[in-house]
């Protein structure tokens, strides 16, 4: 997340920042927002609230009135529903499971502050524009900085190169001992969390090693936010009851930890003045508590927390370094899982871009060397479409798998002639084509790389045509249109579901050229043909009254280079 993104939510409406605490209603659209809602952080870092209705479907697929791009979500994976001014969670059989607080639940009444996990996805429930409360997670809760530490046993220097000295190098028992400590925790930790990829499996896998060398009670790793803060990120408990007392961490613990870059161990956790108030504490008697950081490449990424409530099983020293091993080893873990993760992330959106940009723009994107307007501005565009003669009837008479498998094979060969003269395929809209150029990449030339564009279509669909004829499948006709001027271009359409398009008359135009033209021919309006220059010919048609425009649209049909010296009137210049 931004540095302005600590102080702003978005508006899921108008997508503009809005200062927290919100206001009752976006000062833009009016929306509001003030009210039960979810809050979470889309793959940019910036924070989005979805305020909550009656019903609030969440899964993968675009139906959902919250769709999560997340390959650990279900397409339907669970929904929030409003009754009797409640809110309740209810799980739809997902694959992966829903999870409130770190519990996987079937069904939940949801409270402000609940965190809800959905695959890799962390949603926040709010309500009212008050502060975020305390943090619960599983019986977790992190109390608020300001107290003083107390009691502290011992600290340990987080070993972020975990050397071993060499044989020579040792002079004492007590440094190979260290060094036993150090491998052993290393062999452990390899062996519970292995090669592990997901995040969340290896943060359970981190604990769970933990739990297996020291006799904890209670563990928790918390991982640093985008804003600075930690969060809670997993949790376990050496019994799994269901009225267990909560937990408490010491924020004044974590922070030490965190400035110190030192694991920290204490005892009698009841001590810190943050937690002289809090009775599920002193019932529960904190003996000895033990945090370490997690470190990669020189910046501390979070916290590992145990505590145990018995005086005679109290960590020691040793106990700290084994942490300290374990802490050095999960935080490589961490760093690789999110890798991974965002690796993921950049391929998917690679693929999606692959879907309507050339392999040259998308690699412009990807590096951040090409940007896609996220707000509509005007650009001189040509649009180009195309349609297939007689669909309506083949889908008719045709069996649908036989029907896909054709379009299919169309909507290649018609990607392909536009990405080649450097274009983009906008959409599919059943079986036609919206193919754009000069967006988002300028291009002088555009008129001429559409026309270029779609004789290399019509050719395209010749040869494809005899291999349907020799098949003894009916050949299929397709009629283009292409427009030249003005046009609004930018990421358009809702937040969750964004395309990158063209809009206005001049994409109207190219439609209805495209309408206008018959099996095989190729219309451009006036504006193309003289903008394409003397690199096509075209021969001019009487104007033609076209919908949505008052006056005539000039008219040229293109000519094919083999049938240049066949037609007596054509542009050329």
């Amino acid at each position: 997340m931004n540095p302005q993104s600590k102080q702003t939510a978005e508006c899921p409406s108008c997508r503009i920042p809005v200062a927290l605490p919100l206001p009752a209603s976006c000062p833009r659209c009016g929306r509001p927002l003030d009210m039960p809602r979810l809050v979470w952080c889309r793959a940019d870092g910036k924070e989005v609230v979805q305020p909550l209705g009656q019903r609030c479907t969440l899964g993968r697929h675009p139906a959902n009135v919250l769709q999560l791009e997340d390959r650990e979500v279900s397409k339907e994976h669970a929904v929030i529903e409003h009754t009797q001014g409640q809110f309740r969670i209810k799980d739809l059989q997902s694959s992966n499971g829903t999870f409130v607080n770190g519990r996987r639940i079937s069904e939940f009444l949801l409270r402000d502050g609940d965190e809800i996990r959905l695959g890799a996805t962390r949603l926040g429930f709010r309500v009212g524009g008050g502060p975020v409360p305390a943090v619960r997670t599983s019986g977790f809760t992190v109390m608020g900085g300001g107290g003083v530490l107390s009691n502290v046993l011992a600290s340990e220097r987080a070993d972020e190169s975990a050397d071993f000295k060499p044989e020579a190098a040792i002079r004492d028992g007590e440094a190979l001992r260290r060094d036993y400590e150090k491998l052993r925790a290393a062999l452990e930790f390899q062996r519970q969390v292995g090669v592990e990829t997901e995040l969340s499996a290896v943060l359970d896998k981190t604990l769970a090693a933990a739990f297996d060398m020291l006799k904890a009670d209670n563990g928790a790793i918390l991982l640093k936010g985008a804003e600075g803060g930690l969060h809670i990120e997993a949790v376990r408990r050496r019994t799994d009851g269901q009225n267990q007392d909560e937990v408490v961490v010491s924020a004044t613990l974590l922070d030490r930890v965190m400035k110190s870059r030192e694991g920290v161990l204490t005892a009698d956790a009841i001590m810190d003045e943050r937690f002289v108030s809090s009775r599920s504490i002193i019932a529960q008697g904190i003996r000895s508590a033990m945090a370490v950081p997690l470190i990669t490449k020189g910046e501390v990424r979070g916290v590992i927390f145990l505590d145990t409530r018995e005086r005679t099983g109290a960590f020691t020293d040793k106990d700290l370094r084994v942490l300290s091993a374990i802490g050095s080893q999960a935080a490589s873990a961490i760093e690789s899982a999110e890798l991974h993760r965002r690796l993921a992330a950049e391929e998917r959106e690679r693929d999606n871009l692959a879907r309507f940009l050339p392999p040259v723009l998308v690699d412009q994107v990807a590096k951040g060397e090409l940007h896609l307007q996220d707000a509509g501005e005007l650009r001189p565009v040509t649009v180009l479409f195309s349609d297939i003669r007689g669909f309506t009837s083949m889908s008719e008479n045709n069996p649908p798998q036989q029907v896909v498998s054709m379009l299919k094979q169309y909507f290649e060969l018609m990607a392909d002639a536009v990405f080649y003269q450097r274009g983009i395929v906008d959409k599919f809209i059943g079986d036609a084509v919206m193919a754009l150029w000069g967006a988002p990449e300028p291009l002088p030339d555009a008129p001429a790389r559409a026309c270029l564009a779609a004789l290399e279509m019509q050719d395209r669909m010749r040869d494809f045509n005899a291999e349907r004829v020799q098949s003894s499948l009916p050949p299929i006709g397709v009629g283009i249109g292409i427009n030249t001027g003005l046009a609004v271009v930018g990421l358009m359409g809702s937040s969750r579901r964004p395309e990158y398009t063209a809009i206005g008359d001049t994409v109207n135009v190219a439609s209805r050229l495209c309408g206008l033209a018959a099996a095989g021919e190729i219309l451009i309006s006036a504006e193309t043909a003289h903008g394409a220059g003397g690199r096509i010919a075209a021969k001019p048609l009487p104007a033609a009254q076209v919908k949505g425009r008052t006056q005539r649209v000039s008219v040229f049909k293109l000519i094919p280079p083999d049938l240049y010296a066949a037609e007596s009137t054509f542009v050329r210049e």
